[in-house]
């Protein structure tokens, strides 16, 4: 399975610690430079971004890069000849045991669009959970939101599906991916792996340090109520997957599992 590395110019330092790590399971990567969104201009930024808003906040210039970054890497599958490959960010630390995976597909659930094997250590809904042979790793179909794209495999076909919604960017990459408020979502079959193949270390990255600059920015520009009704409103929204009351019904009456996805 071709595995690609999005990977800034700048960061050598991360690239040298990926390599160390593929070297360690003995599987190659392809680096893929990734785009820089603070060195975009205006004028590019304005060229890609969706006029009409869908997020929370304005699209910060890294956040962007990121997207971009990923659209270059879903292009190439696309394009491919492989029916699946995986994709990978430079801040992750892969499991001992990704290579028993990363070396064919044959695990693969057929008609499988995404198989997510990162895990950002947040509650989750899964089902239909099935082993993999006897290696102690379970795949399940997931039903909730699970923000992060450090690691995942994608099929060729998913692939032309995911860069047609790529044309226009509105939401981050791992909103259009894996949230159930965006349409994307409910049009692809996703499953993730328990526990995960890989994690990243590098959570407060410098995407979410400017979420959180532009989040203050944006406060400043609300009135009072909107302000204080956002506010209350907040928890809610975030988590509404796992205490809303649809949710928390369904999860009661089908055997869903309510789960942290560990990483191992």
């Amino acid at each position: 399975m071709k595995c690609y590395l999005i990977n800034l110019d700048r960061s050598k330092e991360r690239l040298s610690r990926m390599q160390k790590q593929f070297d360690s399971i003995g599987i190659d990567f392809t680096r893929v430079p990734a785009v820089d969104g603070k060195l975009l201009s205006t004028e590019q930024l304005t060229a890609v971004i969706d006029p009409i808003r869908r997020w929370e906040i304005p699209m910060p210039a890294s956040e962007i890069g990121c997207f971009l970054s990923h659209k270059k890497c879903i292009e190439l599958i696309a394009n491919g000849e492989d029916e699946y490959a995986a994709i990978f960010e430079d801040d992750v630390t892969l499991s001992a045991n990704c290579s028993r995976f990363l070396n064919d597909t044959n695990w693969i659930p057929t008609g499988a669009d995404i198989i997510k094997i990162d895990t950002n250590n947040t509650l989750v809904v899964l089902e239909n959970f099935q082993t993999i042979d006897e290696t102690g790793y379970e795949l399940a179909r997931l039903c909730t939101s699970h923000l992060c794209c450090g690691g995942y495999i994608v099929s060729r076909k998913a692939a032309a599906l995911i860069l047609s919604c790529m044309e226009k960017i509105s939401v981050p990459v791992d909103n259009l991916i894996y949230d159930p408020q965006y349409e994307l979502f409910h049009q692809l079959t996703i499953y993730q792996f328990v526990p995960a193949l890989c994690m990243q270390i590098d959570a407060d990255s410098l995407i979410e340090e400017d979420r959180k600059k532009l989040r203050k920015e944006y406060k400043k520009r609300l009135s009072l109520p909107v302000l204080i009704w956002r506010e209350l409103t907040r928890p809610y929204k975030r988590n509404a997957h796992i205490i809303g009351p649809v949710n928390i019904w369904i999860r009661i009456t089908t055997g869903k599992r309510w789960l942290k996805v560990p990483f191992k």
